[in-house]
């Protein structure tokens, strides 16, 4: 029998969950000067409510700049940025906001497209993207960059440009029929713990152990247990993705719909944006549309090459006369 016979009879092989923090033991892994630089950086805090929810953001940079508008993934948070936007805060009012059902903002009954093109919007205004007369940029990551397609065909008059990060868009009839799997609910007994259950989703190595305890540290807060002691949780709501009123297959119907350009960036090591994917997304967006594959990357493309991808935005925003 052949090697590839027993594959096709045996049961399929899961590859073991990546939990790279469990090894710290709650302590900060080693990180480089840049990235403390980053997290000292001046930044604003704000809220702003949106259709019942509040909305919090975060801002760098003087409100007198063009705006940089920022969008995290699925059951992630805007301080996936912190690392990010500090490198533009010189040149542009930059602002990240967490999406309803995740991060500090509240949760939904009910979360939909239509709705989170309409937080990022209120955010970017409340935290001043929008004071420069240069329309701001949009830029989203995975779920965030579905967010950022839906506010080009919803609010895109308002941007300069989106920019999809490392997001799927394949034929309607390839795209992920079912919810991703729900995570989160579980309350630990310490940050010790809960740090070391952290892992991405999918689930995939970093090198870049400081960047991975930074945003699984702002992912958590300390809650009350049954017994009245104090232990931790995910800040995201467990039941956002069965919550979801939105279905990905639709993405490649809206883009005859944008209102505004359109550049794409992947990581070229994605497990998600796949060179097969890719070439589709190529064919699929405008001919015009600005392409970069960033090497050395996975789909956490700020996760594993953090400069690159600071490097390929600045490429994608600048405009002759103006620094980023």
């Amino acid at each position: 029998m052949s090697n590839s016979e027993k594959d096709e009879k045996s049961p399929k092989r899961r590859r073991p969950k990546t939990l790279p923090l469990a090894q710290f033991e709650g302590e900060k892994p080693p990180a480089p000067a840049w990235f403390q630089t980053c997290l000292d950086a001046p930044f604003d805090t704000g809220e702003v409510q949106v259709s019942g929810a509040k909305i919090c953001y975060k801002a760098w940079g003087d409100v007198e700049n063009p705006g940089l508008i920022l969008v995290h993934g699925g059951v992630a948070h805007k301080g996936w940025w912190d690392f990010i936007a500090p490198w533009f805060a010189r040149h542009r009012r930059v602002v990240a906001m967490d999406l309803a059902g995740m991060g500090d903002s509240d949760w939904r009954d009910v979360y939909d497209m239509p709705l989170y093109a309409d937080e990022v919007l209120a955010a970017a205004e409340a935290g001043g993207a929008f004071t420069h007369k240069r329309k701001p940029v949009l830029a989203g990551h995975s779920f965030g960059g579905f967010v950022t397609l839906g506010s080009a065909v919803r609010h895109g008059s308002r941007y300069e440009r989106a920019i999809v990060i490392d997001s799927p868009v394949r034929p309607a009839d390839k795209q992920r029929r079912t919810a991703p799997p729900s995570r989160g609910g579980r309350i630990y007994d310490s940050r010790k713990e809960i740090l070391g259950r952290f892992r991405l989703l999918p689930d995939q190595d970093c090198e870049n152990l400081f960047l991975l305890d930074h945003i699984a540290s702002e992912a958590m807060k300390e809650v009350p247990k049954a017994d009245g002691t104090m232990g931790w949780e995910w800040k995201f709501d467990p039941n956002l993705w069965t919550k979801m009123h939105y279905d990905m297959r639709a993405a490649v119907e809206t883009i005859s719909e944008f209102t505004c350009p359109v550049a794409l960036i992947r990581g070229e090591n994605s497990a998600l944006v796949t060179d097969d994917v890719w070439s589709y997304m190529c064919k699929a967006f405008p001919g015009q549309t600005p392409r970069f594959s960033i090497p050395e990357a996975r789909h956490h493309v700020m996760l594993d090459q953090p400069l690159a991808l600071v490097s390929a935005l600045r490429a994608l925003i600048s405009c002759a006369g103006h620094n980023d």
